[in-house]
């Protein structure tokens, strides 16, 4: 066998073509990022690393990819691809720049590399520090760069020769992409050259119409700068008055002069003169040598707020401002207790101790600290609040750092007090955005005896604020239970706020002195209108209502309607049909109103009074007030009242009634007589009148008048409880009508005649005594007992109790006495003289002594019953009679 050598094949020269391309495009994008970025390690590719390689119509694409240089990540990307190859044409969606310069002298910026091949590179977004975002196309033929940046309206166009080293810009700005409140636009002109070792520019921005939002005024400014290779210089002048904002303006003159190297500022030469509504303001700095190394300066305010004389200083690359103070706008005072000294360099540090007081308030940072570098700035330390504002005391503190971006730290704790209110409040800033600033706060504390816990929630809209507000409490008379939560969305501005339609206060179920008082909830349906001082819109009141051991109170509803210094609610009770009327008026810091109450009398109404309500109506209007201590006065009707009290039975009551109430006291009274038709206990008094003055202690009656048994009952003063005994009189009591309370067809005992007296009660907590009660006969009596069957028995069983019987069967009496006692059980004592003649036995004299005990009460309550038993019986009767028979029918 023959070995036969082999040689390995060569790769087609379109794939080394591609593999080289591809290499190109990757040193490519390595290239700008670090041209961009101002980087002298560009050629330096082992810091690329690339995620998610792939293949897309026909060209190669980059999921992500990062280029560090040692532990800094100077750039980062997304969305690379390549659209097309010959010419190359990248596309980008994102590209982050970040700067890793270290410290130490800065230098030049070497320009891109020679030789590549013709590209386009298109990137959506390009974001560099202390730049906006920027859409950026860059095209290179032949050794030429040509480059468009645009952002917004915004657009800056570069033309760059690798080869003469020769570029010129051009480009024009909205004065609002750098604050959205400026006016005008500003263009740009620029050339120069830019060669390994060597960067020369010339650069001009001219403003023109240059204003402020709200101002009607104008005027134009010019920067010139230059640049040879590290070293620059800044001239800026002003042809014209610039205005500022809040109605100031820059007064026209070369106001600024600077000029240094990469590193910072050599020099500096300004003579700012600026006028607005509060005084002057004027910047004077001049070197002291020709090096412009060092100098002195002066800053000075003048006006009716404003005022300060701050000397000025630099040296050896220092501002030094010294201890001072001034007196700003809104009565406004900063300080600052040692010098402040200020690099003059690109880069740097500062500690910066200040203190500002505002009336009795005042926020001070003992440990600020100033940081700035690649056109950003940052300031971290402490801040302090303390004093006094609209009489509440304030103490808080922070902990973070501010910049652009916003603010970020700890929460911003202040504690808000003013006895009996004290809240801690807890802010976190890292949320909020100072283009859209939006507020999260939470607060807990306590006013009084109220606990309070909650969350509020504010953003900006417009010139005013909207949020959301969440607060809990617990209402402190409430022995378990009684969690008030509150709901609602607010907006407003300039001290005039208001809670949206919704908004809710919900009070839960809870115990108050052994009361169950259910859920109550108050809800706006119109927007509730304040101005910190009244309030205007309308809510509605849902309430559960109220139940204790011994009685209840139904749901209730109804509108509650606020319209300033004036309220009025409507209420209803639907189970008990009641209608309720409030208005209040507030009175500086007190406020007065009214009630009116209407409503119908019934037994859902009684549990716990101790009667029962069977009908009549009640309207009332009282009138209250509150200024230090409440009260309340008025009156109240009383209608076709009817109770029942234990078996006594009232009807036909009415009267007029006034209230009188203080803390600690109440007076209750009649307006003329209180009138009832029938009382009935068990011996019925008619036509009941009295007054009434009572506490709902003590209870006076006075001008006590009734019908009873054919007579009638009086008394000047009664009351109620009495240790003493106090008179009643009755006069005219038919005895007929007592033995009438027999209820008997045909009675033992017959009387006629009348009879009057005094008797002595005393009224006692739970019932009536009698003592030394006396009746006498007023004009002729008569007593008959008829011989009836039982009668006759008991005359033949005795011949003693025959000759009395035959003695008392007709007897006309001439005096009669009663002497009557009565103990609080009801056990009466009655020991009764009858002195007559007996007709039918030839006038023979005749003298009765007769002693009788007997419970009263109980006699009472039986007549009582017996004569509701019949009552019922006869109803029943009168019942059946009226019904008609039905007829028998035949098969």
């Amino acid at each position: 066998m023959t070995d036969t050598a082999t040689t390995p094949p060569t790769a087609p020269p379109a794939h080394r073509r591609r593999r080289r391309l591809l290499l190109a495009l990757l040193l490519l994008a390595a290239l700008l990022a670090a041209a961009v970025a101002g980087s002298r390690w560009w050629l330096q590719q082992q810091g690329i690393q690339l995620q998610g390689l792939g293949w897309q119509d026909g060209g190669a694409t980059v999921a992500q990819w990062q280029w560090r240089q040692q532990d800094c990540l100077a750039a980062e990307g997304r969305g690379l691809r390549i659209a097309r190859w010959q010419p190359l044409t990248l596309e980008l969606q994102q590209l982050k720049l970040q700067s890793c310069v270290k410290p130490g002298p800065r230098q030049l910026p070497a320009p891109p590399p020679a030789g590549l091949p013709p590209f386009t590179l298109r990137i959506a977004s390009l974001q560099a520090p202390a730049l906006p975002a920027l859409a950026v196309a860059v095209t290179q033929q032949n050794e030429r760069w040509q480059a468009q940046l645009q952002q917004g309206a915004a657009k800056l166009a570069i033309d760059y020769r690798r080869d003469s080293g020769q570029w010129q810009a051009r480009g024009t700005l909205a004065a609002a992409r750098l604050a959205p409140q400026l006016l005008g636009q500003w263009q740009l002109q620029a050339r120069g050259r830019w060669l390994p070792g060597q960067l020369q520019a010339r650069v001009q921005a001219d403003g023109r119409q240059l204003g402020y939002q709200g101002d009607s005024r104008r005027g134009d400014a010019r920067l010139q700068a230059t640049l040879h290779n590290r070293q620059w210089q800044l001239d800026a002048t002003l042809p014209q008055a610039l205005p500022l904002a809040a109605g100031w303006l820059l007064q026209p003159r070369r106001a600024l002069r600077a000029s240094g190297d990469l590193d910072g500022v050599h020099s500096l030469q300004a003579d700012l003169l600026a006028s607005g509504p509060q005084g002057k303001l004027q910047l004077q700095l001049t070197p002291q040598d020709k090096s412009l190394q060092r100098g002195s300066g002066l800053l000075q305010l003048d006006g009716k707020d404003l005022h300060a004389r701050i000397p000025l200083q630099w040296a050896d690359r220092q501002l030094m401002m010294a201890a001072g103070e001034a007196r700003l706008p809104q009565g406004v005072r900063l300080s600052w207790p040692q010098v402040w000294q200020l690099p003059l360099t690109a880069s740097g540090s500062s500690r910066l101790p200040f203190r500002l007081d505002y009336q009795q308030l005042q926020l001070a940072s003992n440990d600020g600290t100033l940081r700035w570098g690649d056109g950003r700035w940052q300031w971290q330390g402490g801040l302090a609040l303390s004093g006094r504002h609209a009489g509440l005391q304030l103490a808080g503190q922070w902990r973070g750092q501010l910049d652009p971006q916003g603010a970020h730290g700890a929460p911003l704790q202040l504690d808000v007090s003013k006895p009996p209110l004290a809240l801690a409040i807890s802010l976190p800033v890292n949320t909020i955005d100072p283009r859209q600033p939006r507020l999260n706060t939470s607060f807990a504390g306590h006013y009084q005896n109220w606990p309070l816990k909650g969350t509020l929630a504010a953003q900006q809209q417009g010139n005013g604020w909207q949020g959301s507000l969440a607060a809990s409490s617990r209402l402190p008379f409430y022995s378990k239970g009684g969690t008030l939560q509150l709901a609602a969305n607010w907006r407003g501005s300039d001290g005039k706020w208001q809670l949206d339609g919704g908004s809710k206060l919900d009070i839960a179920e809870g115990i108050v002195d052994n009361v169950l008082l259910k859920p109550l909830s108050l809800q706006a349906i119109s927007p509730l209108l304040t101005d910190g001082h009244s309030a205007h819109g309308q809510l509605t009141l849902n309430s559960g209502g109220a139940v204790a051991s011994r009685w209840t109170l139904p749901a209730a509803s109804g509108t509650l309607q606020l319209d300033g210094e004036h309220a009025s609610a409507q209420l209803q009770l639907p189970v008990w049909r009641s209608k309720l009327q409030l208005t209040a008026n507030r009175h500086g810091a007190g406020a007065s109103g009214s009630l009116q109450l209407e409503t119908p009398l019934t037994a859902a109404m009684s549990r716990g009074l101790g009667f029962t309500l069977q009908q009549g109506q009640v309207a009332g209007k009282l009138q209250w007030q509150w200024q230090k201590q409440w009260q309340l006065d008025g009156d109240v009707q009383l209608n076709d009242v009817a109770l029942d009290w234990g078996g006594i039975l009232a009807s036909g009551g009415r009267g007029r009634l006034t209230l009188a109430a203080r803390p600690g006291q109440l007076q209750l009274q009649s307006d003329g007589p209180l009138q009832l038709a029938q009382l009935d206990v068990g011996t019925l008094l008619q036509e009941v009148s009295l007054t009434l003055r009572s506490d709902l202690q003590d209870w006076q009656l006075g001008a006590v008048q009734a019908t009873l048994l054919g007579g009638s009952l009086q008394a000047d003063s009664l009351h109620w409880p009495s240790s003493a005994f106090q008179p009643v009189t009755v006069q005219q009591l038919d005895l007929a009508a007592v033995a009438a309370l027999q209820n008997d067809p045909q009675p033992t005992v017959q009387l006629t005649g009348r009879v009057g007296g005094t008797l002595p009660v005393q009224l006692l907590p739970s019932g009536i005594a009698l003592q030394d009660g006396l009746l006498r006969n007023e004009g002729e009596l008569t007593l008959r007992v008829p011989a009836s069957a039982g009668v006759n028995a008991m005359a033949q069983s005795n011949r003693a109790v025959q000759l009395a019987l035959d003695m008392l069967s007709e007897l006309d009496v001439n005096d009669f006495q009663a002497r009557l006692a009565m103990q609080q059980s009801g056990l009466l004592d009655a020991r009764v003289t009858l002195k007559g003649v007996n007709p039918k036995q030839n006038r023979q004299p005749v003298v009765l002594n007769y002693s009788h005990s007997e419970n009263v009460l109980e006699l009472l309550r039986s007549l009582r019953i017996g004569d509701e038993i019949s009552r019922r019986v006869l109803s029943r009767k009168q019942a059946a009679a009226t019904r008609t028979p039905t007829p028998e029918t035949s098969p």
